[in-house]
């Protein structure tokens, strides 16, 4: 996962695939994301983690996510020969796109590895009206496997970067291969690593979230490369001020320090083949460009063979 200010503003304008299609969806109603569904509290003192505070989590990262489900939604028309109904996403985290995309029409399952997530997830889900339209399951993104093949899948904001080792990840494309039908979509946002560490690192890597009188001050800073073993190593700081209760803790993240060729050997491995590149601002990027951090956090529009 990436901080939003490393991910960089999500822009609602579709660039070349809005162009492209005429007929871009809008949902059945206005896209409100409620980022306020009850908290989960039933960890402990010592698992106070950013992800097991799903509430806090929810807001240090919300965002809105019209701009990226229209860019989905013609995507999907885009490159897939048949109609998209059914879109699973690994690594759903608070749910913010298993609220948002059945106010398309489409149905979603989402599932996350950590249970307190999940929780926080169904009971968004219920509040806001999604039930029956999608479902967060408990699930571990190396191995799970559905019967009842998908359609599409998407897995945004690097969070496929949690998967540290080549096997691992092969593990996850394969089971991502075996739950989506002949010529399904994954949508795969990651970021490449900087060919200079300094160009990641901005002088001011922190930011303010604030909803329902929870006030939040979050630090997402990469400070080292473990280019041997392909980590990317981050510290991350969160503040919480909710209502008169105070929290603060400190944390490391390891994710995959991500190497184009690697990801595509990857999934060429796994059934998949690369079909196109888009950057933050949903512009298409060729192909055979030098693909490195420096520009910015890419969709890897992948084609289930």
């Amino acid at each position: 996962m990436t901080s939003p200010t490393s991910t960089g503003t999500k822009s609602s304008n579709s660039g070349e695939t809005q162009s492209e299609n005429s007929d871009t969806a809008s949902p059945n109603d206005s896209l409100e994301i409620n980022h306020n569904p009850p908290i989960c509290e039933n960890f402990k003192e010592e698992e106070f983690t950013l992800y097991n505070l799903p509430k806090y989590y929810d807001i240090a990262f919300s965002r809105d996510v019209s701009g990226e489900i229209t860019f989905y939604i013609n995507c999907f028309k885009k490159y897939c020969n048949f109609e998209v109904k059914r879109i699973l996403e690994p690594a759903c985290g608070s749910g913010i796109f298993l609220e948002a995309f059945p106010k398309y029409g489409y149905h979603i399952t989402g599932y996350d590895i950590c249970p307190n997530m999940v929780d926080y997830t169904k009971q968004r889900i219920m509040n806001n009206g999604a039930a029956g339209k999608a479902e967060a399951l408990l699930g571990d993104m190396r191995t799970m496997r559905f019967d009842q093949k998908f359609d599409a899948a998407i897995i945004s904001i690097n969070s496929l970067g949690y998967c540290l080792t080549d096997e691992d990840i092969l593990s996850h494309f394969k089971a991502m291969s075996e739950s989506l039908r002949k010529g399904g979509l994954y949508i795969v946002e990651i970021v490449c690593a900087y060919e200079d560490l300094k160009n990641e690192q901005k002088p001011d890597e922190t930011w303010l979230a604030e909803s329902n009188g929870t006030k939040i001050e979050a630090t997402w800073c990469p400070y080292f490369y473990d280019r041997e073993n392909k980590k990317r190593h981050i510290n991350f700081r969160m503040k919480v001020q909710d209502n008169g209760r105070m929290l603060e803790f400190n944390e490391k993240h390891e994710l995959r320090l991500w190497l184009y060729e690697d990801f595509k050997k990857l999934t060429r491995e796994a059934g998949f083949r690369l079909e196109a590149i888009y950057n933050q601002e949903y512009q298409l990027i060729p192909k055979n460009s030098r693909i490195s951090g420096e520009l910015g956090a890419l969709y890897y529009v992948l084609i289930n063979e």
